[in-house]
Formats: C-alpha cells, structure tokens, sequence
C-alpha cells in the first residue's frame, strides 16, 4: 500500500484546478453546487478500503448561453495547455466534456445543460486521509502460533455492494443530481 498526497491536499488541487480552468472563462460567479468525499470501492481499482476521492462542483452564473460553444473550446484548450487528455467530447450532440491529468489522475468534467446551467468539476483519485496507509499488522512466524482448531464452515456473507468511480456521462442529463452514478446492472 502506497502513501498518497492527503485529503487536504487533494481538496485543495480539486479547488486549484476549478479556479485554474475558470480562468480560461470570462470573468464569471460560481455557486458550489456539490462537494464529495465518497469511499473508493471501485472493484476495478483494486485498491484497499478507507481512500477516498474529493470532488466539487460548481455552477457557473452570468454567462451568455449563446457563447457555450466558445467556451468549451476554451475549457478544452485550457485543459491541453495544463497537462490534461480529453477523454470524453460530446460536442456537438451534447454539451460535455471530461478530463484526465496526465500527471496526478485528477478527473475535470465542464457541461452545460438545456436550462442554460453551466457547470465545471473536479475530482481527485483515491487518497489515504492524512496521506499513509493504515499500518498493517506485524507478521508472526507460523512456526511460533499454537494450533488452531479449523473454523466451522458458514454460509457464505454476500460481498457488501461497490460503488464504482463515475465514468464520463454518455447521455445528456437536465442536471448533475439526475446522474445515475450507479454501475450499469447493478
């Protein structure tokens, strides 16, 4: 198990990369709309339990809803210039676009929907709350435990349900709390 940056650390590259982003927009407001700290249960990371992933997302308000395509062109460009792959460009279909950093795996997401709302976000990978691993029991030579009886068999305990990383959206959705963030057949 590997050491991390900590969530502090994390919360404050989410906000770095939001306000950084924001700067590639006219002068604007913003209104947080969600901040998160889910667990990391995705199976498909196969790391260890008590990680977590920081994120937050923002509204963006006073910007002419006629300029959104400019200004996903800007998001797009800032985030090339800043160490960031486009993974996700919905455009012209859907207004969304979605980002990875190169460097430290921090996601950005930036989408506008049909009320005209405008929203940008950012979310960590997963990171150890003070940044270290939970210490890991010392090994004991076998060779020096006593015997142990052999355990009575039990009925198999179902595996608690995992919550997967929110992928990129691929549907055009009124607003980010109308996302299904559960894994598909689940």
């Amino acid at each position: 198990m590997k050491p991390t940056i900590t969530e502090q650390q994390a919360n404050g590259k989410v906000e770095q990369y939001i306000a950084g982003a924001l700067t590639a927009l006219p002068p604007a407001g913003k209104i947080l709309f969600a901040r998160n700290r889910p667990e990391c249960t995705d199976p498909t990371d196969k790391g260890p339990r008590g990680r977590y992933e920081i994120s937050a997302s923002y509204e963006i308000t006073g910007l002419d809803p006629a300029q959104y395509p400019g200004y996903f062109d800007a998001i797009v460009r800032w985030w090339t210039t800043h160490d960031f792959d486009v993974l996700a460009d919905h455009r012209p279909k859907d207004t969304y676009v979605f980002a990875r950093n190169k460097t430290d795996a921090f996601d950005m997401s930036f989408e506008s929907n049909d009320l005209g709302k405008l929203y940008v976000g950012a979310t960590s990978p997963c990171v150890w709350p003070d940044g270290n691993p939970p210490p890991r029991a010392e090994s004991v030579p076998e060779s020096s435990l006593p015997p142990v009886a052999a355990p009575e068999p039990h009925p198999a305990k179902a595996e608690p349900a995992r919550r997967s990383r929110p992928k990129p959206v691929d549907e055009e959705v009124e607003d980010f709390d109308q996302i299904d963030w559960t894994e598909e057949g689940s």
